[in-house]
C-alpha cells in the first residue's frame, strides 16, 4: 500500500496560458505541451484551449464554434442564425480521428456579422445581440450549443485529456497571439463536450481550477440580468459576471477582480489611502452578491490580454513566468518550464491581487 507522500493527490484540473505583448503569433503546440507534466490534474472528462488572434483574415466577424446532436439540428440552427445574420463561411472544423476522443458530436463553424436592419429593429448594440442569440441557442435549442462566439478568436474542447484535445483539433496549425488551457477533473458535475472549460461569452474566455461555493448566490443574481447558467458546471458563471461587470457595467478589469475576489472587511478597513478605501467599500457594498468564494485559480482571456486571479485566501495554486515580451501563467511551474526553461523571473501572485498581461495597442 502506498503511504503519504508517496502518491500524488492534485488539487484538482489545470490551467496554463501564454501570451505575447508585442503581438507576436504562434502555434498551440508549446501550450499543448505545457499540460502533460500537469495530466495527473485531469480525469479525461475535459480539456480545452482558447486562442486569440486566431482568425485574422475573418477579424471583424463573429466566429461562432458549434456543437450540434445531429444534422437535422444543424439545418434548424443555420436557418435561425440567416434570419439575424449575414453568414459569411460556414464549416466543419477540422479534427483528426483519433482513439483518445469519441463520441464526438458535430462541430461547425460560422463566421457572421448581424444584420443591421435586426440590429436597428431590436435597437441593441451588436454584442448585446450575439450575447443574447449565443443565450437563445444554448436555452431553448435542444441538440445545439454554442460555445465560442467573440471576434478574431475560438475556443476549442472535448472530453479528453488536454493534450489530446490539442492534436484533435490540430491547433498546431493556428497561430495567435495569446492561448489558455485547461484540463478537467471534475468533482461534482458531469464530464460532457459543452461542460469542457474554456467558457466563453463573446471575446471573454475563463478557464477555472478549484470549486464556487457562492454558485447558486452568484447564479441566482446574474440571471436578473438575462444570462443562464444551464452547462452543468459551476465555472460558466464566472464569464457571466465578468461579461456583466466589464462589458455592461464598465467597470476595469482591476475593478472587477475586485468584486469577484473582494478583499474582507477588516483590509478594507485597514486602508490607509482614503480613496482606495472608498472604492472598495463602494464595490462590496454594490455587488456583494457577485463575490465569489472557495477556492479558486481562473484565467480569463480577451481581445488583446490576459487576467490571471486567485482567491483570496490563495487556496489554488498559480505561477507567472515572464521571459522577453512573453508572459507565462500556469498551475504548476512545471507547466511554464515545459514553454520556457530560461526564464527572466517566476513569482506566485499574492491571493486576490490581478495579474493583468495586454497587448500593445494595435498589435492584435
Amino acid at each position: 500500500m502506498k503511504r503519504e507522500g508517496e502518491v500524488r493527490i492534485p488539487s484538482g484540473c489545470a490551467i496554463a496560458a501564454v501570451i505575447s505583448k508585442s503581438g507576436e503569433r504562434f502555434t498551440a503546440e508549446k501550450i499543448i505541451d505545457a499540460m502533460k507534466p500537469m495530466h495527473d490534474r485531469s480525469n479525461g472528462l475535459g480539456g480545452g484551449f482558447a486562442g486569440y488572434g486566431i482568425y485574422p483574415e475573418y477579424k471583424d466577424l463573429y466566429a461562432f464554434h458549434m456543437f450540434f446532436d445531429s444534422r437535422a439540428t444543424r439545418k434548424d440552427c443555420e436557418a435561425f442564425l440567416k434570419e439575424h445574420f449575414e453568414i459569411v463561411k460556414s464549416e466543419i472544423i477540422p479534427t483528426r480521428k483519433m482513439p483518445e476522443i469519441t463520441d464526438e458530436p458535430i462541430i461547425w463553424r460560422y463566421f457572421l456579422s448581424p444584420l443591421p436592419s435586426v440590429l436597428a429593429h431590436l435597437q441593441l448594440d451588436e454584442k448585446e445581440f450575439v450575447a443574447r442569440t449565443v443565450t437563445k441557442i444554448n436555452t431553448e435549442m435542444a441538440g445545439a450549443y454554442v460555445f465560442s462566439s467573440g471576434k478574431n478568436m475560438g475556443t476549442f474542447k472535448a472530453v479528453g485529456f488536454p493534450e489530446d484535445v490539442g492534436i484533435y483539433y490540430k491547433l498546431d496549425e493556428y497561430e495567435g497571439y495569446s492561448w489558455t488551457a485547461h484540463g478537467r477533473y471534475p468533482t461534482n458535475t458531469p464530464g460532457w463536450w459543452g461542460g469542457a472549460h474554456p467558457f466563453t461569452l463573446l471575446d471573454f474566455s475563463v478557464v477555472h481550477n478549484g470549486e464556487i461555493s457562492s454558485y447558486d448566490a452568484n447564479r441566482r443574481f446574474i440571471e436578473m440580468f438575462g444570462y443562464k447558467c444551464n452547462l452543468q458546471t459551476d465555472t460558466e458563471v464566472i464569464t457571466y459576471i465578468l461579461d456583466y461587470l466589464v462589458r455592461v457595467k464598465g467597470l476595469t478589469l482591476s475593478e472587477a477582480a475586485s468584486v469577484i475576489a473582494a478583499p474582507f472587511w477588516s483590509t478594507i478597513e485597514n486602508k490607509t489611502d482614503k480613496y482606495d478605501k472608498a472604492k472598495h467599500e463602494y464595490l462590496r457594498t454594490l455587488f456583494p452578491s457577485l463575490l465569489v468564494t472557495g477556492p479558486f485559480s481562473i484565467v480569463l482571456g480577451f481581445s488583446g490580454g490576459l487576467m490571471a486571479l486567485n482567491d483570496r485566501l490563495k487556496l489554488r495554486s498559480m505561477v507567472v513566468g515572464e521571459k522577453g515580451d512573453r508572459v507565462y501563467i500556469g498551475s504548476e511551474e512545471a507547466a511554464i518550464r515545459t514553454m520556457e526553461p530560461d526564464l527572466d523571473k517566476i513569482y506566485a501572485p499574492a491571493g486576490g491581487e490581478p495579474v493583468i498581461v495586454k497587448v500593445k495597442e494595435g498589435k492584435f
